[in-house]
């Protein structure tokens, strides 16, 4: 719905070259509705972040977050823009029961038919449940001076300038069937998949912005378990990606606060996991290896299994709209949904905050025309790698529904390749990780040194005979490299503190698999 106001409000005087602007609304209460409201509370005297849920005052679950239950991820850059918000959240998250460690060490990853190499990268991991962490956030976001979060309140529709150029505020309803109206210079929609952005857009006298989609009918289904005593001191974060075309199923395991895990199954296309006790054990038997189907089999399930479907990755595009409505930005999962498996929502989220901090920084006068624009072309820009990484490997699967473009075969040739080579080169596979953390671009994996290692595997491999091939990735290859880590990035030093200076004990040198390639 949208209504129409005659007031005209403008931003008082302020300091050239700094944006201060009088108050701004953001709907949702989401990871990319609190970063929004943190970038937001420098800018504005007053900010107001609208929350359908009644939100919980402990880190449980709720109905807004569809799939809190499941496992999630923060990547490297969300991590980063998120302790450099909130300055020590990352420790006091870890003290209270998260388990910060190096995702190259941690993760056992088995990716392309291969376990990928485990080496100290310097990227950092948080491992908690996210209701967890966004009650962590959350409480930071409430303990800003000018940050008020309303919830229990439905914004239904936005108002807007009597010319139907800009918005002016949004119309409200809260707990009980009271209506309100609150005013402001930006409203920012951080609603998620579910936002009705397009229609009022429309509704204005807007085109609706085009679209781009993946079809890819994941649905996975999570259960949080009890650690097994003898589990209780090995933090453990399990991926098995399923190998497309032949294979469509998936299995995570990853420990969380609590001496919990957290198990999520999920499949493609119809393959997907039951919700029963005994068959949901038995597909996790069904993945491409059984490691995480034996840590499960007797452990002690401590919730019903979970399921959350996801239909189709789909971007869209605010930024080609000929005209735009002034005063209104659009981030998170309701200008991008990506298939929740590769864990980049959170982050993309942040990663658009971060935007929406660098727009208004350069904003160069009182009030927000043009902000919107280029808040969203920008935006776009920093959504493409990630949209590039998913739906390249999504579209992997035959029944995939989207477009291919034309190098499509040339980079599905080239991914696998790499892949295989990150099981056993950790400069390689240290420099995909920077990219797949949204750290670095994508021609980061393009790199003279990257290509050589990659085209001399191919080269090799072809050359092996079809037993030999096998053995070459029959298991994971650990390996440490501290010189690797350091050059990588100081993130995980400055975030973890090495740590808390914990000595960590050497790993037994594990003998190398025969057949195996090097570079």
């Amino acid at each position: 719905m949208i209504e129409v106001s005659s007031g005209d409000r403008r931003p008082g005087a302020r300091g050239a070259g700094v944006f201060r602007g009088a108050h701004a609304i953001v709907i949702g209460a989401s990871m990319a509705g609190l970063g929004a409201a943190r970038v937001l509370s420098e800018h504005f005297a007053r900010v107001t972040v609208v929350e359908r849920d009644r939100l919980p005052g402990a880190p449980d679950a709720r109905r807004g977050v569809p799939q809190g239950r499941h496992i999630h991820v923060l990547l490297g850059a969300g991590l980063d823009a998120l302790g450099g918000w909130f300055p020590g959240i990352l420790e006091e998250m870890a003290a209270d029961g998260a388990l910060l460690r190096d995702f190259g060490e941690q993760v056992a990853w088995y990716h392309c038919g291969a376990w990928k190499v485990q080496f100290a990268s310097g990227i950092p991991l948080l491992l908690c449940s996210r209701a967890f962490l966004e009650h962590h956030v959350r409480q930071r976001v409430r303990s800003l001076p000018n940050v008020e979060i309303v919830d229990d309140a439905t914004v239904s529709g936005l108002r807007v300038s009597a010319d139907r150029a800009r918005v002016t505020g949004v119309s409200i309803e809260r707990s009980g069937g009271v209506h309100d109206e609150l005013t402001a210079e930006l409203v920012v929609d951080a609603s998620g998949r579910g936002s009705r952005a397009p229609q009022w857009l429309e509704a204005a006298g807007y085109a609706r912005p085009p679209e781009s989609t993946v079809e890819i009918d994941i649905a996975y289904v999570s259960r949080v378990y009890r650690i097994p005593e003898r589990y209780r001191r090995t933090p453990v974060f399990l991926i098995i990606y399923p190998r497309p075309p032949a294979q469509r199923r998936a299995g995570f395991l990853c420990s969380i606060e609590g001496d919990r895990w957290i198990v999520s199954l999920g499949g493609y296309f119809g393959e997907h996991p039951p919700l029963d006790d005994a068959g949901f054990v038995e597909f996790s038997r069904t993945i491409a290896h059984p490691e995480l189907h034996e840590l499960i089999k007797d452990a002690e399930p401590l919730t019903a299994p979970t399921v959350f479907r996801f239909l189709a990755d789909r971007r869209r595009h605010f930024e080609r709209l000929q005209r735009y409505l002034e005063g209104l930005v659009v981030l998170g999962d309701a200008a991008c949904a990506f298939n929740p498996i590769y864990g980049q929502g959170m982050s993309v989220a942040c990663l658009g905050a971060g935007v929406l901090d660098r727009c208004l920084r350069d904003q160069p006068s009182g009030d927000v025309r043009g902000l919107a624009r280029r808040f969203q072309g920008e935006l776009s820009s920093e959504t493409d790698l990630p949209w590039r990484l998913a739906t390249t490997e999504d579209l992997l699967f035959p029944e995939a529904t989207g477009e291919r473009p034309f190098w499509f075969g040339a980079m599905r040739w080239y991914n696998r390749k790499l892949a295989e080579v990150t099981a056993y080169d950790t400069a390689v596979y240290g420099r995909w990780l920077l990219v797949l953390h949204l750290m670095r671009k994508h021609t980061t994996c393009f790199a003279p040194r990257v290509v050589l290692a990659v085209l001399g595997h191919a080269a090799r491999h072809a050359l092996l005979a079809s037993q030999d091939r096998a053995g070459a990735v029959a298991g994971p290859l650990r390996k440490s490299d501290p010189a690797t880590r350091a050059r990588l990035t100081s993130c995980f030093t400055r975030a973890a503190g090495e740590q808390r200076g914990h000595a960590r004990r050497p790993r037994p040198r594990r003998p190398r698999p025969r057949g195996r390639i090097h570079a």
